[in-house]
């Protein structure tokens, strides 16, 4: 040993390399035995779990749900991965295709559709096999004997993907979408005692809200924290409330709902012309209103400015969702009473607005949320969907809604007092009218804040859209539109015919399944029939509209 120090010594960039390799070598161990959680003499199964959600109190009652879990598993230990919103979805596209992916990761934030219809494809596992068994932790409740999926209050659909038939997601929460605001504040000039409600129930009482508001506050106020990501609220309240009465010319082929390319065809041609349908022009005229009680720029702005703006007590109210109430709460405490409303519409006797409403939007179509899917490539994937389980529990999903302030996705599962106001509301109408059609979302975006924001009249902001409208929907939407639909027709028959396959014996077809074949083939190819009409209608639709436009010209 002497002798190799001696010559060691001779060779200093050597000696160095073998120094970074004995130090490397080291560093690797050390992070190897941390990664499969050595304690002592004792070894842990390490998964991890990434999500999005950095909202105060989320992380901790995380935190506190894998905690109850290990106290019952001691031999397992989930680590947090948390990722900002920004980079989320490039972060799990690098992870899923390096083959790196942590055992959990939350779905469906940020990419299209179709490339998270791929990812599930692809990446993870499907739950088919498990969804319609009892959810073993819910032994000794009420939900002892019913199927997991069962459990949910939306019969799992926020975990199904329906191009591909299959569940891959367990979702925890559900999530709705409210009116925040200061009380304190609207209090000082809306007298509840006298109006006989604590906020305005109507549109019109709203607007004199706002005068009110802007009047005692003076310069540098502004009645309504909206945002870009809160004035998509505004829209789809507004929208849906006035453009309901579309419904049963628009939706042609009688199913229940209205496509976007239903709404867009008729755009199109002129049969449904903006600048003459009298509710279409009613809820634009009402967005600019509400509007000019937002700050300049207001669709601009991010989510963050809005919060700051709403907190730092410069706005009265603020459009968002059930996610947002703890970290509002915790925020606000100590500096206002933060109260919950719904965005009021016009009564019928408004002179301009009442003629064209016919009620608020349903949240009948609320599903489960802050869903979970597990990687294929997860070593202990029986370990995730074991926690997973747990974690949807009737017992401790209720308790983990409970610390964070969101609503519970199972059924029985009862959510804290505070949030009665976020109940999804059954009653009300579908969306009809779908002004960001195939292919002009962006055209949409551009040209309505500029409406908004008092530069163009209606006529010119029509104009400038439906100019962009009409070249973008044909060379673009449509095609693409179309090509979506022949994909997921294609995805479908693949599946349904690995189904056929272990149906009838073929050797290795039933390795790459989960669940009763027969059972998947079945409602594989019901969907697909479906499928097939509405793809045949939608182009049937456009066919007849364009040719329409092209007569008339």
């Amino acid at each position: 040993m002497g002798q190799v120090w001696i010559t060691l010594r001779k060779y200093p960039a050597l000696l160095l390399l073998v120094a970074v390799y004995v130090i490397s070598s080291a560093v690797v161990f050390a992070n190897h035995m941390r990664g499969r959680g050595r304690v002592g003499e004792r070894e842990k199964t390490v998964l991890r779990i990434a999500h999005w959600q950095l909202e105060p109190g989320i992380r901790e009652a995380l935190d506190w749900v894998i905690g109850e879990y290990q106290e019952l598993h001691p031999d397992v230990e989930i680590r947090q991965i948390l990722i900002p919103e920004e980079g989320y979805f490039r972060w799990v596209n690098t992870q899923l295709i390096g083959r790196t992916a942590p055992d959990m990761i939350e779905c469906g934030l940020g990419g299209s559709p179709e490339l998270w219809r791929m990812f599930y494809a692809r990446y993870f596992l499907p739950l088919d096999e498990y969804v319609d068994e009892p959810n073993p932790y819910n032994q000794g409740t009420v939900l002892e004997d019913v199927s997991w999926r069962e459990t949910y209050f939306d019969d799992m659909l926020g975990g199904y993907e329906e191009t591909l038939q299959t569940y891959f997601r367990v979702p925890l929460s559900a999530f709705t979408l409210r009116l925040y605001y200061n009380a304190d504040m609207v209090g000082e000039v809306w007298d509840e005692d006298e109006r006989g409600t604590p906020f305005p129930r109507t549109y019109e009482e709203f607007v004199e809200l706002c005068e009110l508001l802007q009047e005692q506050q003076g310069e540098g106020f502004v009645p309504i924290s909206g945002s870009s990501y809160s004035f998509d609220r505004i829209i789809h309240v507004y929208r849906t409330a006035l453009t309901a009465g579309y419904h049963d010319r628009l939706d042609t082929d009688y199913d229940g709902t209205v496509s976007r390319l239903e709404s867009a065809a008729p755009l199109f041609s002129g049969r449904l012309d903006m600048r003459e349908e009298g509710a279409i022009r009613a809820t634009f005229e009402l967005l600019r209103e509400i509007a000019e009680y937002s700050p300049p720029g207001a669709t601009a702005m991010g989510r963050d400015e809005a919060d700051f703006l709403f907190l730092q007590e410069r706005a009265a109210m603020m459009p968002t969702g059930s996610w947002d109430y703890s970290s509002l709460m915790e925020r606000a405490e100590g500096q206002f009473t933060l109260a919950v409303a719904e965005m009021p519409l016009p009564s019928p006797d408004h002179p301009r607005y009442g003629p064209y409403v016919t009620g608020p939007p349903t949240e009948a179509h609320t599903q489960g949320a802050f869903p979970f899917a597990i990687t294929r490539t997860s070593p202990n994937a029986d370990i995730a969907l074991d926690f997973l389980q747990f974690a949807s529990s009737l017992k401790y999903n209720e308790a983990l809604n409970e610390q964070m302030f969101w609503l519970p996705a199972i059924g029985e599962a009862q959510p804290r007092e505070e949030l009665e106001p976020f109940t999804p509301r059954v009653e009300g109408y579908a969306q009809t009218v779908e002004f960001e059609a195939p292919g002009t979302a962006m055209s949409f975006r551009h040209t309505l804040p500029v409406f908004l924001a008092g530069t163009h009249d209606y006529e010119t902001f029509v104009d400038r859209y439906m100019a962009s409208f009409r070249r973008e929907l044909p060379d673009q939407g449509v095609p693409e539109h179309i090509r979506d639909m022949n994909r997921t027709l294609d995805q479908q028959k693949r599946y349904g015919s690995i189904r056929r396959a272990a149906i009838s014996g073929a050797a290795g077809a039933d390795a790459i399944l989960t669940g009763d074949p027969a059972e998947q083939h079945m409602r594989i190819m019901e969907a697909y029939v479906g499928q097939r009409a509405s793809r045949d209608h939608e182009v049937h639709t456009w066919v007849e509209h364009a040719r329409y436009y092209h007569e008339q010209r």
